[in-house]
């Protein structure tokens, strides 16, 4: 049922947009009563919410199953290949899903909230893996931070350049960070 009003949801936000959508409607897209739809989510809002942390659990998945030796930003440039690629496989919801986020600041205020908490994931993950004291080195959270720049900027890039090949746009955005970091 959940996964029924996230469909309503997010073909009505996609259609109608966020801010012209309510719940009432949602829950007569999906074939149930408001009172149904609070039952799995605590507002529209939520919605959104369940899929960026969606995407979330994915990229931190993603980066703790790579080798445990890997270098954290090698394994943070693989794990977003790999969420990048497997969402880049429904392009439609996607690009709604970044139409949306552009046209709508609670959107934008509630994605950057679940960012956040992401980071925040991603931070204790690398300092685990790198086996790295969080409280006397900040490297596990500017990494982290530059994981969430990352795959907000690969997305965004997506979105906009139409790209199809996100192997090779992952690696520009790579090489790209190296130049810069270069002449600083």
């Amino acid at each position: 049922m959940r996964a029924e009003l996230s469909r309503a949801a997010w073909e009505l936000f996609t259609r109608k947009g966020y801010e012209a959508t309510t719940v009432a409607e949602i829950a007569r897209a999906a074939g149930v009563s408001r009172r149904t739809f609070f039952r799995y989510h605590a507002s529209k809002e939520d919605v959104l919410v369940a899929t960026s942390d969606a995407f979330a659990q994915a990229m931190l998945d993603a980066v703790a199953a790579r080798p445990a030796r890997e270098a954290p930003l090698v394994a943070i440039r693989h794990a977003l290949v790999q969420v990048l690629e497997r969402e880049a496989e429904r392009p439609e919801f996607m690009r709604g899903i970044i139409r949306l986020l552009r046209e709508s600041p609670a959107l934008r205020r509630a994605m950057l909230d679940r960012h956040a908490r992401m980071e925040e994931r991603l931070a204790a993950l690398v300092a685990e893996r790198s086996g790295i004291d969080p409280e006397r080195d900040s490297t596990p959270a500017l990494l982290a931070f530059l994981a969430r720049a990352l795959f907000d900027t690969a997305f965004n890039v997506w979105y906009d350049q139409d790209r199809k090949d996100v192997q090779g746009l992952v690696d520009e955005l790579f090489a790209k960070l190296r130049a810069l970091t270069r002449r600083l």
